[in-house]
């Protein structure tokens, strides 16, 4: 089957903090249009409804801690018909069943995952993404949500799941629990934090969503401005005297740098080239 024509649809629009990733150069370097600008959800829109989260190792460590990870999934979906989110390097400052305990709550709410070695490496996915999405249609920007689901039942885990924390899996199960969204309303905080998976923090979050007086828009406070992205080292392992002459090699990733040590003579390491440390081999 011969695949669509590709179509105009504008140019990829790219938040401003990720001016210093070189990600956008590398895009126009493929042959993409690029626009820079202030995107109130995710950092790269690519086509019609589709939008791209990235978070490096330490921003992703960051995110997960705080819940704020969550919040940008639950916006980026209410936003566009695909969310991704891309994951660069290896996450650091955070503990690796954390992380992972984090990715697949968002897999499963619905959320793409893909993984990327580096900028250059997010860059190609980001790249082949918006080229798949220019077979489809004319885009066009997508400031407002999707159309609302129609089952009430759904309605309601999408009021739930809108709360900061709250993914779509544990507003059922709250929903499950106490029978109606009104019910949970009504539920005592102490009685929330019995709920597994509800500690205190959630706890409060829900019961401001359900009983703060409403504020108008132009009365709120500014939402917080994430922290700019500055330039990201690119991290390698490296494989020292390997070979007969006692050379050096480079592996993008460590579980490859890991297996070449298996054949190298004695005495190879596998030194992080980004902190030092010697990850195999005799130290």
């Amino acid at each position: 089957m011969t695949p669509p024509d590709p179509v105009d649809v504008g140019p990829v629009l790219v938040d401003h903090r990720e001016r210093g990733s070189g990600i956008p150069e590398a895009l126009v370097a493929a042959g993409l249009g690029v626009e820079e600008t202030d995107l109130p959800v995710g950092d790269y829109v690519l086509g019609p409804g589709l939008a791209v989260e990235r978070k490096g190792p330490h921003d992703l460590g960051s995110s997960i801690r705080d819940g704020r990870i969550f919040d940008q999934a639950v916006r980026l979906q209410s936003a566009f018909a695909q969310a991704v989110l891309l994951i660069e390097g290896e996450p650091r400052g955070i503990a690796e069943d954390a992380w992972r305990g984090a990715v697949c709550r968002l897999v499963e709410d619905g959320v793409t995952v893909l993984h990327s070695l580096d900028a250059e490496d997010s860059a190609a996915w980001i790249s082949r993404l918006a080229k798949r999405a220019r077979r489809a249609a004319p885009t066009v920007r997508t400031e407002g949500p999707r159309r609302a689901p129609r089952h009430p039942s759904a309605q309601a885990e999408a009021m739930l799941s809108v709360v900061p924390g709250i993914s779509t899996g544990m507003a059922r199960s709250l929903l499950t629990a106490y029978g109606s969204v009104a019910a949970v309303a009504a539920a005592a905080p102490d009685g929330l934090r019995s709920h597994p998976g509800i500690g205190r923090v959630r706890a409060d979050r829900l019961a401001l969503a359900l009983h703060a007086a409403y504020v108008g828009r132009d009365e709120r406070d500014p939402e917080p401005e994430r922290p700019a992205r500055g330039e990201r080292p690119t991290r390698r392992w490296v494989l020292t005297g390997a070979g007969e002459a006692g050379g050096v090699e480079s592996y993008d990733r460590r579980a490859i740098a890991l297996r070449a040590l298996r054949s190298a003579p004695a005495g190879a390491q596998v030194v992080d080239s980004l902190t030092g440390e010697v990850v195999g081999g005799e130290s």
